[in-house]
């Protein structure tokens, strides 16, 4: 009987450290992969390849205004239209709404999802 208590407290353990050397390795990997991101977007923001908006309501349009100069960047009805707009106006360009309006914001985070990463120029960094 004290065997298998050993026996149950040595794999209990046993398991606890495999399970954070597991979850060591998958942190590192995340904090890593996180990092990488982070170097991108800074990256295209000192070669102003990556344009942050502010996104304000007004009626029925967003506004989209750079965040760093806080310049008129486009403005339309939805997500779809804005990404139209910003890549007429800034086609070796791509944005990143960075904040805003709250509910502008969420509302356009939503349509994103909806449509499925079919554009490239618009992004969260948030």
């Amino acid at each position: 009987m004290d065997n298998s208590l050993l026996d149950l407290v040595l794999w209990t353990i046993f398991g606890y450290v495999i399970a954070k050397i597991i979850a060591g390795w998958i942190e590192e990997r995340i904090r890593s992969h996180l990092e990488q991101d982070l170097d991108e977007v800074i990256s295209e923001l000192e070669l102003e390849k990556l344009i942050p908006l502010t996104v304000e309501v007004a009626g029925d349009q967003y506004l989209c205004y750079n965040s760093i100069t806080q310049e008129f960047v486009c403005q339309g009805v939805n997500l779809a239209e804005i990404v139209k707009k910003f890549k007429q106006r800034y086609p070796e360009k791509s944005a990143a709404i960075y904040n805003g309006d709250e509910t502008a914001v969420r509302t356009l985070k939503s349509q994103l999802k909806e449509l499925d990463e079919n554009s490239n120029s618009i992004r969260y960094t948030s």
